[in-house]
């Protein structure tokens, strides 16, 4: 299935009403932004899928979801560090922890 800008800002939307992003007092459009980012994966999707193959597609996109999962984690911990008082940000680095042993990702 193919879609478009508009429908991907769409599914976009639905996506952040259980997991809304926070874009703090941010100086910037969020739309613009949602935008922004959508249309470049979509030229970036286009490109890849006249290059590779299904199954080639699918690892490189496994392999970015992992990075990307990654680097908020590592951004995430890196802010609890900082506005927690000492000690209770390792209490909260083990429930993360937890919950992806579970499988519990909730809905990250």
């Amino acid at each position: 299935m193919k879609l478009g800008l508009e429908e991907m800002l769409q599914l976009l939307q639905e996506v952040e009403q259980g997991d809304p992003l926070d874009f703090a007092d941010l100086p910037m459009d969020e739309e613009r932004l949602r935008r922004l980012v959508l249309s470049d994966l979509l030229q970036r999707d286009e490109q890849l899928q006249a290059s590779a193959s299904a199954e080639e597609c699918q690892l490189i996109y496994l392999l970015s979801t992992a990075h990307l999962v990654l680097e908020n984690l590592l951004l995430h911990l890196q802010l609890l560090r900082l506005q927690q008082p000492e000690g209770s940000a390792a209490a909260q680095w083990q429930a993360l922890l937890s919950r992806f042993r579970r499988g519990d990702d909730g809905g990250a």
